[in-house]
């Protein structure tokens, strides 16, 4: 049976929430041995997250305001390195 969205934020909350970084590297390495399409989908998830993370949208406190400014600095960044030619997220379908 097919997961939904909820089921695998409440599956990658649980796996990030581990105190040893083992899972995390081994997480890593077979995420590197998918299926090179996979892994740009893959990307493509974590840049939509960073990008929501980066938005007004995003509520925050003193838990994940730093994330929120990390986030946004990428965002900034990238947006600047395009010669802010590019709207956000329209980079995001060619990830």
């Amino acid at each position: 049976m097919r997961k939904t969205g909820k089921e695998m934020a409440n599956e990658m909350t649980d796996f990030v929430n581990t105190f040893s970084s083992e899972p995390k590297e081994e997480f890593i390495k077979a995420m590197a041995n998918e299926h090179r399409t996979l892994q740009q989908s893959f990307t493509r998830l974590c840049l939509q997250w960073i990008e929501h993370c980066a938005s007004q949208d995003y509520r925050t406190d003193g838990r994940n305001e730093s994330t929120h400014q990390v986030c946004k600095a990428m965002v900034q960044a990238y947006k600047e390195k395009q010669d802010n030619q590019l709207p956000l997220s329209s980079y995001l379908p060619f990830i």
